[in-house]
């Protein structure tokens, strides 16, 4: 088993493409630490299935966009289990509107969680990773960061901000063996994807050359990949996990 007594954290860890990604590296034998902002039920659940399983997880709830809050979850992880081996940066919040309306806070607010979370999460972990000599971090973005989707404006931004943020650490750390890339997945079946309406789903369908959603066990599979040591020479890149999305 790969990951075998590593130390994994997750943000967004308690729904969708995070909590599956949590229950896949308990399969594989890690210790996973999980970020989550609200859902304490959720939560609750997360920890009843890592405990049947026979997993081990520890839960923080907390803000990603808090700095302070975030060296102190980082700093608790590590002294407890003694290193920081894999995050998995997959926090993230949306609030869609067109360019020409969008207003301060849908700005502030999506790319606060975002990318500002994602800016502490990877500058905290990388201060651990670097006196380990190795390390792994790993980065949700999406197609809309890909391709600028017209309704997803701050969400959009904040995705492809994250993007360069993932070649700008490759630049910096892949020669200590700190391994950073991220994944842009298309629709996925998750409980966000039934709130799309569904005219909106069969249009993204039709111009997706699969023709159907994608699961989280695709997602958890390239996460996979990316965290291991088959993804050694992969430093920098986004790894497009969309169905052969067409626009």
């Amino acid at each position: 088993m790969t990951f075998q007594d590593h130390v994994i954290l997750i943000t967004g860890v308690t729904r969708g493409i995070g909590r599956a990604i949590a229950l896949r590296f308990m399969a594989e034998g890690a210790v996973v630490a999980g970020i989550y902002a609200r859902d304490d039920e959720a939560a609750e659940q997360l920890k009843d299935i890592a405990k049947e399983a026979g997993g081990q997880i520890s839960l923080y709830k907390g803000s990603v966009s808090d700095q302070a809050w975030v060296a102190e979850v980082m700093k608790d992880i590590v002294d407890t289990y003694g290193q920081l081996d894999v995050l998995v940066n997959n926090a993230g919040r949306t609030s869609d509107h067109m360019a020409l309306f969008m207003e301060e806070q849908q700005w502030q607010e999506v790319l606060d969680t975002n990318f500002i979370g994602t800016c502490y999460c990877s500058q905290e972990a990388v201060s651990y990773m670097l006196r380990q000599g190795k390390g792994a971090i790993i980065n949700m973005v999406s197609v809309s960061g890909i391709y600028g989707r017209e309704g997803q404006t701050n969400y959009a931004a904040s995705k492809g901000a994250i993007m360069g943020l993932t070649k700008l650490y490759a630049r910096l750390y892949a020669s200590q063996n700190i391994h950073v890339s991220a994944i842009a997945p298309g629709m996925i079946d998750t409980d966000m994807a039934q709130g799309v309406p569904t005219e909106k789903m069969a249009d993204f369908l039709r111009h997706t050359a699969v023709g159907r959603l994608g699961s989280v066990e695709e997602v958890t599979d390239a996460v996979m990949y990316l965290a291991g040591p088959m993804a050694s020479y992969h430093a920098g890149h986004t790894l497009k996990l969309d169905g052969g999305f067409l626009r």
